[in-house]
């Protein structure tokens, strides 16, 4: 079973990293020569193969790279799958699964739940507890999961489930690169607004046949008052280097179907660089 893992930001770096315990996994980036993770506390080194080009055929490629590289990272990837190769992208958002769609014939859905930065010195730093992966039942993927101990679901509605994830980070991304402020912040300072724009992207859901409940939104703000106070987003993190990062793809996306979410895109708009 080889396994390509696309990107080594946060999210590709924590799965390389995992995965490469027990599979043979290839971590395609740019931005990393060697790959360390720094959790509960504790430097690890994992030694996947890194390279900035696929290579070979993959059995299973993992997409974690930023939604505005993914369709040249399909294009580039497709010639090294085959017929039976499980997609499973792992970006924010609802448009990836539908990109991916253009270029292979088995996609699956998922999404992770964790917070995760580079520090200075390149490591991989997981905050809070760690992950948690959702993604669409396949009976593989679970094996492999459980395998390298990745906490996971396999929900029933993962259509659901990928707009309870999306209702977060969007509304969390918005807030913290607008108010250039942490997750602690957006708790103490802007709750009401927070909740007022949950409650617009649930509407928003509504338009594509997802029902998200009261329940929906009040786990989002507890998650939010969960989250380590000087938690950032990582479309923040890329304002902060004046990099609109993925905008388009996390509210530019529901700016389509809201005018309070494309007043708020436009403002953003306005403080980064294309």
């Amino acid at each position: 079973m080889k396994i390509a893992v696309i990107g080594g930001g946060g999210v590709g770096g924590y799965m390389a990293a995992k995965l490469s315990q027990h599979y043979p996994t290839t971590l395609i980036t740019h931005s990393l020569q060697e790959l360390c993770l720094i959790e509960n506390g504790e430097k690890n080194y994992y030694h996947p193969t890194i390279s900035t080009k696929p290579s070979g055929t993959y059995d299973i490629v993992i997409f974690a790279t930023k939604s505005f590289v993914l369709e040249a990272r399909a294009k580039e990837t497709m010639p090294h799958t085959h017929e039976k190769s499980l997609i499973l992208p792992l970006l924010n958002g609802i448009e990836p699964y539908y990109t991916l769609k253009k270029y292979f014939a088995n996609v699956l859905k998922g999404a992770i739940y964790i917070l995760a930065h580079k520090t200075e010195e390149g490591c991989i730093q997981i905050d809070g507890k760690g992950a948690l992966l959702v993604v669409e039942r396949n009976e593989t993927v679970a094996t492999i999961l459980e395998t390298c101990q990745i906490p996971y679901k396999m929900p029933e509605d993962i259509g659901k489930a990928i707009w309870q994830k999306y209702l977060f980070i969007a509304t969390t991304a918005a807030l913290t690169s607008l108010h250039r402020a942490t997750f602690g912040e957006i708790a103490k300072e802007h709750l009401p607004e927070f909740t007022n724009l949950l409650e617009e992207i649930a509407k928003v859901a509504q338009k594509y046949g997802v029902q998200l409940s009261q329940d929906d939104i009040q786990k989002a703000t507890k998650i939010l008052q969960k989250s380590p106070f000087d938690a950032k987003s990582s479309m923040q993190r890329d304002f902060e280097k004046g990099s609109c990062g993925e905008l388009d793809n996390l509210i530019g996306f529901l700016a389509k179907d809201s005018q309070k979410i494309n007043s708020i895109y436009q403002k953003l708009l306005s403080q980064c660089k294309r």
